[in-house]
């Protein structure tokens, strides 16, 4: 059952538009902004959950467009709202496709397509017969020329998704159009510029002289332990290394990683030019969705079978030194610049790809590292998203097993500072739903849900008190087992009781495999959870963690690092932070970004050193050591702001920055040396 939704049943809220024979053309208003209405949304609600909308765009923008398409219902005046929205690769024609399955917002993050970048749901959980209307809009694009849209389908099935158009991407990787400086103009240029730089390499391949071989400060010292570990010496705190050194974790994230494998599947008409998969100098280049580790665990392995992905960066290294030395030459140049650089750490993304040669990369870098643990402990059923049923037996049993199998083998290396449980919880980015509150709708039998009724039985002892406070009118606990949705909405006191007993569940969430770590690792830190970003309410289950990680994407992350102050929380790590340029190299710069170099550095360096001078900050690792492909890594993601571009070429200005705060970090960390308060001017986020 299929059908097509009329263009000219779409109302305009915001630009303006005119009809071809081919396509609905859409201006976008002076703001840069445009809207259209379906206000006939009940038309297709009879349709199943895994049926597909599907626009079918070309959008004439210089840059990563996103386009959202909301699922509104309308509860009188109240408008409750679903948005999915996907990035799209721009200049080509390309079908955004959306499952209705997804308006359950089971998840976050959306499979990527040919011709989309990265997809996101943001919403509450609803279904396709409680909407009425849906919207399709772009925001804040002031450069948008047009949007084109040839059809708005309603599908059983994928529509074939092969996109055509014309070449976007050079035989190097680099984008075809735009000049910069540093980019290269053909394979010999690059072949010389790195031959040149692993000679240079050889010669200079050391941490700052008053560093210890693992990076902690020789000027300082305490207990050493032959393990990292952490220390207050009363004013703030700090890490210690093996020796005994005070140590501040600054690293890079995919730090010991050689490029990023990108798609080319179903897109091959973008590439001005590929090698031949069968053709074994470039092997170690081709790779398909399903071997990327990330990518299987958001998406199933079966869907990434035969999905074409490529590195560049890798085979520019085979053009300079062969498909037997360049892993070689890539170690010798990446482990030099890592410790010129004042990079002491090999952040996220170590154990993160089988391809990556691990061991014999930290055998010869000799560099610190930590660990991501993978296949955090899932149940059969889950309360929201990737939050587990954690007051269920097979949540403990699951959580031994995950912890034998991830930490055996690194027990006693006394490099690894330690590991992150999990990274960037999915139930976390939607976090305006309550996980006690989605036990509560769960339709079916959960131990999480028994706990929720004894925690309540206890707090109330019968069932009156309970309708009091709720204003409910069950008429026993038992009620309780049946769906009940948005019950923190029932009451100030049901959303007070049910926030409290979110903080039970991350404490539970948080506890139990902490302990389970703990008794194959003890000698190593428990990093925590790598959250997405960092509120008052992550900190529940803190205690179990050796410090508070989290993600930071902001021009100061000091606001963060007071709550761990505030709440006299102990240490934390900065687990990502970035900041970027906007010079359209790729089609997205960075979460955080700045018009230029000169800015990118001036921002450089004023959010490291006020995270370097904050008591409770032990360490901060930028994401990440490559810019991405430009036509998108596993998951879309395709921004320029990494410490190296896709040939391999530093940033010379960030360069030059990184070195020279490497002779200043112990100093501002032990307040001898204030922080700049020189702000580079951001000139966009990008969440």
């Amino acid at each position: 059952m299929n059908t097509a939704i009329p263009l000219n049943r779409l109302t305009v809220l915001s630009g303006t538009t005119e009809f071809s024979d081919e396509c609905l053309r859409v201006h976008p208003s002076a703001e840069g902004k445009v809207c259209l209405s379906y206000a006939d949304a009940k038309q297709i609600s009879r349709y199943p959950a895994s049926h597909y909308v599907c626009l079918d765009l070309c959008i004439n923008l210089d840059r990563m467009p996103t386009v959202y398409v909301d699922f509104i219902q309308h509860r009188g005046e109240e408008e409750v709202m679903l948005s999915i929205r996907y990035f799209l690769v721009p200049h080509v024609r390309v079908n955004m496709v959306m499952q209705l399955t997804e308006l359950d917002s089971h998840r976050y993050f959306l499979p990527t397509f040919p011709g989309s970048f990265k997809g996101h749901v943001e919403g509450a959980p609803t279904t396709i017969a409680q909407i009425d209307e849906i919207r399709i809009r772009m925001k804040n694009h002031q450069d948008l020329v047009w949007m084109d849209i040839h059809s708005i389908k309603v599908l059983e099935h994928l529509p074939d998704m092969t996109v055509h158009g014309q070449n976007l991407v050079d035989c190097m990787g680099q984008r075809i159009h735009g000049t910069w400086p540093n980019k290269m103009r053909d394979a010999d240029q690059l072949t010389r510029y790195l031959v040149s730089e692993v000679a240079k390499a050889q010669s200079s391949c050391s941490f700052p002289l008053d560093w210890s071989r693992y990076g902690g400060w020789k000027n300082r010292s305490f207990d050493a332990t032959g393990f990292f570990h952490t220390h207050f010496d009363g004013k703030r705190w700090y890490l210690v290394d093996p020796e005994g050194y005070a140590f501040i974790s600054n690293g890079v994230c995919y730090g010991a990683r050689m490029g990023v494998h990108g798609f080319v599947d179903r897109m091959e008409e973008l590439f001005a030019s590929l090698p031949s998969p069968d053709d074994p100098t470039w092997k170690d280049c081709w790779t398909e969705a399903s071997e990327i580790p990330e990518y299987v665990k958001r998406n199933g392995k079966a869907s990434g079978e035969g999905r074409k992905m490529f590195n560049f960066a890798r085979a520019n290294m085979i053009r300079a030194f062969g498909p037997e030395k360049w892993w070689d030459a890539w170690v010798s140049l990446n482990t030099a610049r890592l410790k010129r650089w004042g990079f002491n750490t090999i952040g996220v993304g170590v154990n993160t790809y089988a391809d990556e040669h691990l061991e014999k990369f930290l055998e010869v870098s000799k560099m610190p590292f930590v660990l991501t643990l993978q296949e955090f402990p899932r149940t059969q059923k889950s309360i929201y998203r990737d939050f587990p049923d954690v007051f269920s037996d097979e949540y403990g049993q699951a959580c031994d097993k995950f912890a034998k199998e991830q930490l055996f083998k690194y027990a006693e290396n006394p490099y690894l500072i330690g590991y992150f449980l999990t990274n960037e919880p999915e139930w976390l980015f939607q976090d305006s739903v309550n996980p006690a509150e989605r036990v509560l709708a769960y339709d079916g039998v959960l131990a999480s849900k028994d706990a929720l009724i004894h925690f309540l039985q206890d707090r109330y002892h019968d069932i009156i008190g309970l309708n009091v406070a709720w204003n409910t009118q069950f008429s026993s606990f038992l009620d309780l087992k049946q769906p009940l949705e948005h019950a923190d909405a029932y009451s100030m006191q049901s959303k007070e009781d049910l926030l409290l007993f979110r903080d039970i569940l991350i404490q539970r969430y948080c506890e139990i495999p902490s302990r389970a770590t703990a008794r194959v690792a003890p000698h190593h830190m428990n990093l925590g959870m790598r959250y997405s970003r960092l509120s008052s309410k992550e900190l529940a289950g803190n205690e179990f963690f050796s410090l508070c990680s989290f993600n930071c994407y902001r021009s100061n992350p000091t606001p963060m690092l007071d709550l761990l102050e505030q709440g006299d929380k102990g240490p934390g790590l900065i687990g990502e932070w970035h900041i970027a340029a906007s010079e359209e190299r790729n089609y997205a710069s960075g979460l955080v970004s700045t018009a230029n170099q000169e800015e990118r550095v001036k921002a450089f360096l004023y959010y490291a050193e006020q995270a370097l001078s904050h008591p409770h900050c032990v360490g901060l690792h930028y994401f990440e050591m490559n810019d991405q492909p430009l036509l998108g890594r596993f998951d879309g993601e395709c921004m320029q702001h990494g410490l190296i571009s896709v040939c391999n070429v530093p940033y010379p200005e960030l360069s030059e920055a990184m070195e020279s705060l490497s002779h200043r970090l112990y100093a501002l960390a032990e307040g001898s040396l204030l922080p700049t308060t020189l702000q580079g001017e951001i000139h966009g986020y990008h969440a």
